[in-house]
């Protein structure tokens, strides 16, 4: 089969519907960390797995969510250490410097997270479930804490091609940081072409 790649239409679809499903996230977000979640509008791009080891140093927290209705697929979350300290801080009820904060990222940072990323995705799914007219459902998260290049080459040596969205999130006055999705590129084409169809229909 020939290596297709997405075009500017395709594209523009995949970022209004992260737009809209993140947007929903954002509110799940607010609730877990009682502060407004501002979220910036997506940038999506088509990378390929080397581009993203490149990028993509740091340790961090990576949440792994499949879709198991509606939809066939997963998705990944990439959150940087540091914020996942403060995230799971403020979870807690502190200011997001308190004592999560302070502590050596483990396993209380990826549980924190696994669950906020868990309400996350679950909205989102629902959102992008009204927009593709068919309940989209996803499985428990599963949550690891490593180098995210490493993740990929590790996990997915059979998958070479991604798209990658990268959104900016303000948490209150606190924060302001990046979380990068992962979808595979066979599931964002799919998603990109089923919001076309009902785009085209006048269904959304």
């Amino acid at each position: 089969m020939p290596d297709i790649e997405l075009n500017e239409m395709e594209i523009s679809a995949i970022g209004e519907v992260a737009n809209i499903s993140l947007g929903n996230a954002a509110t799940a977000m607010g609730i877990l960390m009682h502060n407004d979640i501002d979220i910036s509008v997506p940038y999506v791009a088509v990378k390929n797995k080397g581009d993203i080891v490149r990028d993509q140093e740091d340790q961090s927290i990576i949440t792994r969510v499949d879709y198991i209705k509606g939809i066939q697929g997963y998705s990944i979350l990439f959150l940087k250490g540091e914020d996942a300290k403060i995230i799971t801080d403020l979870m807690m009820g502190s200011d997001g410097y308190g004592m999560c904060y302070q502590m050596e990222l483990g396993e209380l940072h990826m549980s924190a997270v696994s669950e906020c990323m868990n309400q996350m995705m679950g909205s989102a799914a629902t959102a992008m479930g009204s927009m593709l007219e068919r309940l989209v459902d996803i499985s428990t998260p599963n949550t690891k804490m490593m180098n995210p290049g490493e993740y990929l080459k590790y996990e997915f040596p059979e998958h070479d091609k991604f798209v990658e969205i990268t959104f900016d999130v303000k948490i209150g006055e606190i924060i302001v940081t990046q979380i990068v999705q992962i979808y595979p590129y066979i599931l964002a084409k799919a998603i990109a072409d089923l919001f076309l169809i009902k785009k085209e229909q006048g269904e959304v």
